[in-house]
């Protein structure tokens, strides 16, 4: 018995804290961009204190890890000139022992045969592939996320008492993803007035946001993203 993951860490300790001792494996979105952006190593050394393995899904970030750009997709050629740009994502996941089983939709014939050339050893990166990886994924993310650090000065000057970090956050998720069932999925738990429409466009948080972020601008956006 296992069960399927897309929360937060503090929402899966929880879990785990009532029911881990039960769960034989967990089936966790896991891939070099979500390592940090959303906190995936956190969730695999946690599911780690368990002894729980872990199944990875959207092992390629819906395909987006497939098609690089090509200043991303030349820097990982320049290591390795033969290697596929998808087999870098299953490589990465090769590195981690937690990682028993790998999930990859597949819509031809030629794609299926990459992938059991990819899996018919074990090839997991090395440091300097690993260093390389991720500085793409960095890369990947500046293009298409604003850069909050969940300081939480802003906090304290919004009139409405949003809890702007945890927003925005879902907020780039939403944007890098274009879209998807997680923002929706989590912005419904909420209140309405604790949602990104409750925003009244004061700017009082952006005057002490030290990433000087269009705060108001942002959750606009997102209101009529997820309404859309």
């Amino acid at each position: 018995m296992g069960f399927s993951a897309h929360g937060s860490c503090e929402v899966m300790r929880r879990f785990l804290a009532a029911y881990g001792g039960g769960m034989e494996f967990c089936q966790l979105q896991l891939n070099y961009l979500d390592w940090t952006f959303q906190d995936a190593r956190g969730k695999v050394e946690l599911l780690a204190e368990y002894g729980i393995p872990v199944w990875v899904m959207e092992p390629l970030g819906g395909g987006r890890l497939a098609d690089l750009p090509e200043e991303s997709a030349a820097r990982l050629q320049s290591l390795r000139p033969d290697e596929g740009i998808p087999a870098w994502a299953f490589r990465f996941l090769q590195t981690l022992p937690e990682v028993v089983v790998t999930l990859s939709g597949m819509s031809s014939p030629a794609q299926l045969e990459e992938n059991i050339r990819t899996f018919s050893r074990e090839r997991p990166l090395d440091g300097e592939e690993k260093k390389a990886l991720l500085k793409v994924a960095d890369g990947l993310l500046e293009r298409r996320v604003l850069p909050c650090t969940a300081c939480h000065y802003c906090i304290s000057h919004c009139p409405r008492g949003l809890d702007i970090p945890s927003l925005l956050a879902l907020y780039n998720e939403h944007s890098f993803s274009e879209g998807g069932f997680l923002a929706p999925m989590a912005l419904s738990a909420l209140p309405a007035d604790k949602q990104p429409g409750a925003c009244i466009g004061c700017r009082s948080c952006e005057a002490v946001c030290p990433q000087q972020i269009k705060i108001s601008e942002a959750m606009a956006d997102f209101a009529q993203k997820v309404q859309s």
